[in-house]
């Protein structure tokens, strides 16, 4: 008698190298403090970000904020234009490591699809329904708030120092990650109230999570694959952080991390 092999496991699974996309998710920043910051704490902070979401026509509703902390799924050799939107610092993490930890990549939509319009009327049904009764929907409720956490349309306005200029997001080929509150002690919101949807608010509950290391993404040394910099001195004053706060637990460690630094102008070159 055949019998059918069982399908494999999470635990079971091996990574499969991509050939179309990169082995690496990238974390960039604009400040060389926040990249120090970072692999000091061998941790990345997520934020709250205000997300525009009046593609989806729900009524009332024309922006989101949460925490999250987003990364690029680009080929080293094509990041110069996503560096230029969000600054040249950055930390490129293993993919492998990434899918492990969760980390999603985020569905981008056609806001004249068919999928959009289903999603919209869903949404704007749950929220008119009374309290009561959405209570009893609370599933249901919740699958579409989570599922709205990664979800973006293909072009549209995001919040910058600039104001809110149009882009297009697919370009970003990005991957978020969402802390989860469940099991967490924290008077954090999920989801920040209509009403204190300003940056203000955004940096008060970001500094929240900055002290709540269970909502940190985490990481090991062995995840990094590459540090970017902007210049050879922003090089040299990361070398001497890591000497001087004796980064990694051995020599060894600090010299292999110190290997992973890249300089940005000095790529651009061979690009």
């Amino acid at each position: 008698m055949n019998v059918t092999e069982a399908p494999k496991t999470n635990e079971q699974s091996s990574f499969i190298r991509p050939k179309q996309s990169a082995n690496v998710l990238f974390k960039f920043m604009n400040k060389l403090d926040y990249l120090k910051d970072i692999i000091k704490n061998k941790a990345i902070m997520p934020r709250y970000y205000e997300e525009m979401i009046d593609y989806l026509n729900i009524e009332g509703i024309d922006k989101i904020a949460y925490p999250m902390s987003c990364f690029c799924d680009i080929h080293l050799n094509k990041l110069v234009y996503h560096m230029e939107n969000y600054g040249y610092y950055g930390l490129g993490l293993s993919k492998d490591w990434g899918i492990k930890q969760g980390i999603q990549p985020i569905h981008y939509i056609n806001t004249y699809s068919e999928l959009r319009n289903d999603f919209s009327d869903i949404f704007n049904d749950i929220f008119k329904m009374p309290n009561e009764e959405r209570t009893k929907h609370k599933v249901y409720h919740d699958y579409l708030l989570h599922k709205l956490f990664f979800m973006k349309p293909i072009e549209g306005k995001m919040i910058t120092s600039d104001g809110y200029p149009h882009r297009n997001f697919h370009d970003e080929k990005e991957w978020r990650f969402i802390p989860s509150f469940k099991n967490v002690e924290t008077d954090l919101p999920m989801v920040i109230d209509q009403e204190q949807l300003n940056p203000k608010s955004y940096n008060a509950y970001s500094q929240g999570i900055s002290q709540k290391p269970e909502l940190w993404l985490k990481f090991e040394f062995e995840a990094i694959k590459y540090i970017i910099v902007n210049n050879q001195d922003d090089r040299k004053e990361l070398i001497e952080f890591i000497i001087d706060h004796q980064i990694g637990e051995s020599e060894y460690e600090r010299h292999t991390l110190i290997s992973k630094i890249m300089v940005f102008t000095e790529l651009g070159e061979d690009w």
